[in-house]
This record gives structure tokens, C-alpha cells and sequence, in this order.
């Protein structure tokens, strides 16, 4: 396991759980009903991590609602269920350096959205085809 496997599921996934708590207590009713659309599909999320614009990590988060179930690490897959689009593949790119800030920002949890929107310019969404 890679320095940035261990980022990811050992960091980024613990973080992100903590994000929808917030989101959950500060949104309930937002969280509610996002977690009950992508409820009882088999989504998927992917990243891919860069370096200098280098990939140096590709993961897959398998989704049970907004909650991560389980990330396979070496695989960049992605699949969502929309509603009214059907099937989108988005997945993420950023830099390592990025999230590793992302994960250590304090503000994150008192000010969600201000954080959101300052770490929104480094972060690149695709789709695969």
C-alpha cells in the first residue's frame, strides 16, 4: 500500500464520514434527501490523485447513499444513478498536496461552505465515457 492508498482510505474516507455528520446536523433535511436518492443503487465515485500532474493514485468509493461503503484501491470506475439524467460517471482529480491540506483544515467544520468554495478551484471533475 502506497503512501497515497493510505491517505485515501485511512484519511480521506474517516474525513469525509465527519463532513456528512456536519452536513447531517447543520442540513438535515438536504442530507435526508440526497442520501435517499442515491440510497439502493450501486454507485460509484471516482478519484484520481495527481502529483506535479502526475497520476499517482486512482480509487473507486463505492457509495451505500452518501456513505462510503468500501474503495478500491489502482481502479478509477464510477457510476451514479441519477434520477432523471440515468447513469453519469463523474470522477474527481486533484493534487495529493491538496488533500492532504483539505484533510488537516480546521475550518471545514465550522465553516463548510466557505472551505467548499476555497478548495473548489483545485479540484478538476470528469466523466468517464
Amino acid at each position: 500500500m502506497t503512501d497515497t492508498d493510505r491517505l485515501i482510505t485511512e484519511q480521506v474516507v474517516p474525513f469525509r464520514e465527519k463532513i456528512l455528520d456536519i452536513v447531517k446536523d447543520q442540513h438535515q433535511y438536504i442530507y435526508t434527501v440526497a442520501n435517499n436518492i442515491l440510497a439502493g443503487h450501486k454507485n460509484m465515485v471516482g478519484l484520481q490523485v495527481t502529483q506535479n500532474g502526475q497520476v499517482v493514485g486512482e480509487y473507486t468509493f463505492h457509495l451505500d447513499g452518501l456513505h462510503i461503503e468500501s474503495v478500491d484501491t489502482g481502479k478509477l470506475d464510477s457510476g451514479i444513478n441519477h434520477p432523471f439524467l440515468g447513469l453519469v460517471k463523474p470522477y474527481g482529480v486533484m493534487e495529493q498536496s491538496v488533500i492532504e491540506q483539505v484533510v488537516k483544515d480546521e475550518t471545514i467544520s465550522t465553516e463548510l461552505l466557505k472551505a467548499m468554495i476555497k478548495y473548489l478551484p483545485d479540484t478538476t471533475i470528469k466523466f468517464l465515457r
